[in-house]
C-alpha cells in the first residue's frame, strides 16, 4: 500500500478485504474518540480516520500511513466499504459507530447487498432483514424475518456486541446518517456533520447477486 505507482481502486479494495479492514478495526483502540469512517487514498495508501464527532473537541481527522496501522488480528467488526470518493479514496464506514443509518435510492437494495456480503465475511456477524432481495441464499447468518413496526425495510446487524446497527432502506425519517444513491451509481454519504461525495457506490446487481447465491448453495452441498 506504500507503492504509489500503478495502484488502482481494485487493488485498494482487495487489500482492504484481505487485511486492511481488520487493521482499520484496530485503529479505534488507539484514539480517544469513536471512529465513524475511514478513507484510504488510492494513490498513496494513507489512511484518514474520521471521529464520530463531526465538529468541536475530538473531531480532528487522524492521518496514518498504511504501514503504521495495527497488525491484522481479529475481525473487521462492522466495517463496510461504501464506495470511491471524488477525491480518489475508498470510503469505509463503521456501522458500530452509526447505529441508525439509511440507504436512500429509487432502488437501495443493490447497495444494501454489498454491505450484506461484506458483513458476512465476518463470522461473528448475523443479519436479520424483512427484505427478500437482500437475503443471501440459505445462509443461517442472513435470514428473512418479520419485523414489527411501521413497515420499513430494515437490516439488523448483530455481532454480539450490543447495541445492534439498524440499516433502513428509504427511511422516511430525516436521519443524520445516510447514504443517498443516484441512478448513475454516484452518491453522497452523510455521517452527522461529515460528508463525502462518491463517484462510485459499491453495489451488487440482480445478476451478480443471483450468481453469488447459486455459488454459495453449491458450496454448502459439498
Amino acid at each position: 500500500m506504500t507503492e504509489a505507482s500503478g495502484v488502482t481502486v481494485g487493488d485498494t479494495i482487495r487489500w482492504l478485504h484481505e487485511e486492511g479492514l481488520v487493521r482499520l478495526a484496530g485503529v479505534a483502540g488507539r484514539v480517544s474518540s469513536p471512529i465513524s469512517a475511514y478513507t484510504v487514498d488510492v494513490a498513496t495508501g494513507s489512511v484518514s480516520a474520521h471521529p464520530a464527532t463531526g465538529v468541536g473537541l475530538g473531531s480532528d481527522v487522524v492521518v496514518l500511513a498504511a504501514d503504521d496501522l495495527p497488525y491484522p488480528v481479529g475481525t473487521p467488526k462492522r466495517l463496510v466499504v461504501v464506495g470511491v470518493t471524488t477525491a480518489e479514496s475508498v470510503l469505509v464506514v463503521d456501522l458500530a459507530a452509526t447505529l441508525t443509518l439509511s440507504i436512500n435510492a429509487d432502488r437501495p437494495e443493490p447497495a444494501a447487498r454489498s454491505w450484506v456480503m461484506q458483513l458476512l465475511l465476518n463470522p461473528e456477524i448475523t443479519l436479520n432483514t424483512n427484505s427478500a432481495e437482500v437475503v443471501l441464499a440459505d445462509s443461517p447468518r442472513c435470514q428473512q424475518r418479520f419485523m414489527p413496526g411501521g413497515g420499513a425495510t430494515i437490516i439488523n446487524v448483530d455481532d454480539k456486541r450490543p447495541p445492534i446497527t439498524v440499516v433502513t432502506l428509504n427511511s422516511g425519517a430525516d436521519e443524520p446518517d445516510h447514504l443517498d444513491l443516484a441512478d448513475d451509481g454516484t452518491g453522497e454519504m452523510y455521517l452527522g456533520a461529515r460528508f463525502w461525495q462518491l463517484r462510485q457506490v459499491s453495489t451488487i446487481d440482480d445478476t451478480a447477486w443471483a450468481a453469488l447465491g447459486q455459488e454459495l448453495e453449491v458450496e454448502s452441498t459439498r
